[in-house]
Parts: structure tokens; C-alpha cells; sequence
């Protein structure tokens, strides 16, 4: 079976799980958002807030284009990992939950906090970059909306972590996993 076909497959269904997942969860289900909000709130990340919402459509798909990129670099890593320890496919179902809550806490307590979503601006140097990560461990304990985190988590384990995992088992072995 192939690599490639492995990580564009799971990054398309890790992407997918993910971006459904929000357009939902951030739409109706709590903050309104229609789906061309949620797709600028990713794209944010290279402009700011600001700048995204104002942007319209190209703003949006910079947004589908951000997001299935980083689901298809994430699906790329645990591929390339999983070539090098078989165990990884070995045991799909765990070792993919636990590469979701890795996920989880590298974009949440990473990535975005380095991004321009929350200022506006990329780090300018050391000092901004371990201020922002500072400040993003610092609220590893969310005591506003726990069932928003219990999603988020949520998402990332089993509609990311786990179909890459998933994917990676069927297309490096040939194998789905036994029931």
C-alpha cells in the first residue's frame, strides 16, 4: 500500500471530522458562527482577527486551505512515525487517541498561541514567544467551559488522532483493524 495514500486520505478524513465538528459545535450549538466565520477564524492565524473577518472570501479559503493542510501534516507525521514503529499500527486505536490528545495540546498550547489569532502578530522575539507560551500553559485548567474543552479534546483523539491512525493501519498493512 502506499505513504502517500496514507496521509492524504488522513488528512482529508482528519480534516474533515474536525472542520464538521466545528462548524457545528461553534455554529449553532454555542457561538452562532456560520461556516465562513469558522474557515476565518483559522485563517486568522497567518493575519490576525481582525483582518481575517474582514477579509471575505479569500480570507475563507485561506482558512480550508490552512486547515487541511495542518490535518495532512499531522497525518504525514504519524505516517512517517508509524514506518519507523510499527507498534503505532500495531495498536491503531490507542496510539491514536494518544497522538489526538498530543494534537490537542500542540495546537491549543502551541501553535495557535505562536500564531497571529491572538494578537494580531507572529512572536518578535524570544521574550514574546515564551510570554504567549507562558500564558497558554497557564490556562491549562479552564474553569469557564469545560464542556467545550471535553469537545475539543473530543475531536482531536477521535475525529483526528483516531482516522489517521485508522488510515495509516489500512494503507501501510493492508490490514483493517481485527474486531
Amino acid at each position: 500500500m502506499s505513504v502517500k495514500s496514507a496521509i492524504v486520505k488522513g488528512g482529508l478524513a482528519g480534516g474533515a471530522g474536525d472542520i464538521i465538528y466545528a462548524f457545528i459545535v461553534y455554529g449553532p450549538l454555542t457561538f452562532g458562527l456560520y461556516p465562513s466565520q469558522v474557515l476565518q477564524s483559522v485563517a486568522a492565524g497567518w493575519v490576525g482577527r481582525e483582518a481575517s473577518m474582514a477579509g471575505g472570501i479569500s480570507t475563507v479559503l485561506l482558512g480550508l486551505v490552512t486547515h487541511f493542510s495542518t490535518a495532512t501534516v499531522m497525518a504525514a507525521i504519524f505516517v512517517v512515525a508509524a514506518r519507523r514503529w510499527p507498534a503505532l499500527i500495531a495498536q491503531p486505536v490507542l496510539w491514536g487517541l494518544i497522538y489526538g490528545l498530543i494534537l490537542y495540546v500542540g495546537m491549543n498550547y502551541v501553535v495557535v498561541p505562536l500564531s497571529a489569532a491572538a494578537t494580531g502578530h507572529f512572536p518578535a522575539d524570544f521574550a514574546d514567544v515564551s510570554a504567549r507560551l507562558a500564558k497558554a500553559f497557564s490556562a491549562l485548567s479552564p474553569k469557564d467551559n469545560v464542556p467545550l474543552l471535553l469537545g475539543t479534546i473530543f475531536t482531536h483523539t477521535v475525529l483526528v488522532g483516531l482516522p489517521i491512525a485508522l488510515i495509516a493501519r489500512w494503507e501501510l498493512s493492508g490490514r483493517p483493524v481485527a474486531r
